[in-house]
């Protein structure tokens, strides 16, 4: 977007995938296939469009990913990062933090596109699961919570998260343990006595 952008303008992250030869937009909930290229990239989007693109060249998946491989039931994904252009994009007084880079991630097949940036990015996203900061860019965005890529892809769609079952599973491994050694200690009292 050439020039200033007006300072009352509105900006946020915005995420595309690539199809080959363009950007299309995409939405933080999608889960892109093994092989896909995705960018995320901050913008000023003045007439309440999605915003822009990532700048420069497309990604290329065998550049960036072809010598990574995932294990099964993982997935590969081009994940390019675009804190956008200091004079039209980032708000005023505030500059990018660092110039746009690619990396290849390898996550669950159910990521989606905002767990795979929190993959790489400390990633704060609204109610509605849209992204409003990565790595606290921009600055002025305080709201949000932490999206921990950690937390198991079935935990983000209504399933159990994994650490629950395991949680549980060792709570009846001791409640069954000390009914165990509570029972024995009965009959050693007993059979004593």
């Amino acid at each position: 977007m050439p020039g200033a952008a007006d300072p009352g303008a509105a900006r946020g992250w915005s995420v595309w995938q690539s199809d080959g030869t363009a950007w299309l937009a995409a939405a933080p909930g999608d889960s892109p296939p093994d092989g896909s290229v995705i960018g995320w990239r901050f913008s000023a989007a003045p007439d309440g469009t999605a915003g822009e693109p990532p700048a420069g060249e497309l990604p290329s998946f065998q550049a960036v990913c072809g010598k990574d491989t995932a294990a099964s039931g993982h997935k590969r994904v081009v994940v390019a990062v675009d804190f956008g252009e200091a004079g039209s994009d980032a708000y005023p007084g505030e500059q990018p933090p660092a110039e746009p880079s690619a990396t290849c991630v390898a996550d669950a097949e159910s990521a989606t596109a905002a767990r795979l940036l929190a993959s790489i990015s400390r990633v704060r996203v609204n109610a509605g699961g849209d992204v409003v900061a990565v790595d606290d860019y921009p600055g002025r965005e305080k709201g949000g919570t932490a999206l921990d890529a950690a937390v198991p892809a079935a935990a983000s769609e209504g399933g159990v998260p994994v650490t629950l079952i395991a949680g549980g599973a060792g709570a009846l491994a001791l409640l069954g343990g000390g009914a165990l050694v509570a029972t024995r200690r009965r009959t050693t009292v007993k059979a004593g006595g």
